[in-house]
């Protein structure tokens, strides 16, 4: 079908995607229904980053996404897709035109059903199951993680590398390059939007110098819950090739800041090379969430419309937030 019967909803016409999603989401959706995180992820000038299908009875699908810089045709995250009962072939035609629609470069989705792997595999997109890794502290007792098999790979820093924190987005400009090439491409208002205006989190942003230079950006969360702390890395931003620069720099943060591991769901990237193991049948539960706590291994599904070079992070998208229902 063409895309005549689509439209981008301005944001005068909010109310459209709101009672579309309260009616046809299943519950009522926090990133819709919460005025502060609507507008953070969504709105752009007097626009909402939404667009909606609709045929004769009127909205049949609509499509929500966040972009991952400042221009026009940047790369973007889809964040929420839903069509009406009964018509969920518009809401597959409103996700195969989203790309054309954008004019992104790439297109990438965070934490999908993995029954619905089948539809992104029939756009001709890549869909897959995210990498976990994870670095245990050498603690004697464990509160949050069920270590059953303790392994600690060795690891030592690389020479003249060292992790330096930055205090927001001026400072990043100052001294660090986003290196060419990257998928999806982030730029800095995407960095100073993502990690120094968010709402509700904070975030630890470290410039990873390597011979007196910064080759990557590395983003970290402590989480706290009752029974301890972790530390998560949720974002790198450089040329994968360098992520093994992060050797021998996990456990000084693990101790400077009292976590029980390090962890990070990611694609694209060998966590091994920088000291991490790899969550893939192993003995030990790494809980993903601790508020209140499950001590219980949870997977994380994407899909990405380019395959060649592609990674992807714990905070891409609309995910690593808190749960507001």
């Amino acid at each position: 079908m063409n895309n005549e019967n689509i439209r981008r909803i301005p944001l005068a016409e909010k109310d459209i995607v709101v009672n579309f999603l309260n009616e046809n989401w299943g519950s009522a959706h926090p990133l819709v229904n919460n005025s502060t995180l609507f507008d953070y992820y969504y709105v752009d000038g007097e626009m909402t980053n939404f667009y909606v299908l609709s045929d004769d009875d009127g909205p049949a699908a609509v499509c929500g996404y966040i972009k991952c810089a400042q221009k026009d045709c940047s790369d973007i995250w889809i964040s929420i897709w839903c069509a009406k009962k009964g018509k969920n072939g518009l809401g597959l035609a409103l996700m195969g035109a989203m790309k054309q629609l954008t004019g992104a470069d790439v297109m990438a989705c965070n934490n999908i059903r993995p029954n619905t792997m089948p539809f992104y595999t029939f756009l001709g997109y890549h869909p897959g199951k995210l990498d976990h890794y994870y670095r245990l502290a050498d603690l004697e007792k464990y509160n949050i993680a069920a270590v059953n098999q303790k392994t600690i790979p060795l690891s030592c820093p690389a020479d003249d590398t060292k992790l330096v924190l930055m205090e927001n987005i001026q400072q990043i400009k100052e001294c660090f390059e986003i290196p060419a090439g990257l998928k999806p491409a982030k730029d800095f208002w995407y960095i100073d939007k993502r990690y120094f205006k968010y709402p509700h989190y904070q975030y630890l942003v470290f410039a990873v110098k390597n011979e007196g230079r910064p080759k990557a950006l590395a983003v970290f969360r402590v989480n706290i819950s009752d029974e301890g702390k972790v530390l998560r890395l949720v974002d790198f931003i450089g040329k994968p090739s360098d992520f093994d620069l992060l050797n021998g720099q996990i456990d000084p943060l693990m101790a400077a800041y009292g976590c029980e591991y390090c962890d990070m769901y990611c694609r694209g990237i060998d966590g091994e090379k920088a000291g991490f193991v790899k969550r893939d049948g192993d003995e030990n539960i790494i809980p993903n969430y601790l508020n209140p706590l499950l001590q219980k291994n949870i997977d994380y599904y994407y899909f990405t419309t380019d395959d060649s070079g592609f990674t992807m992070f714990k905070a891409d998208g609309d995910q690593d937030r808190k749960n507001l229902g």
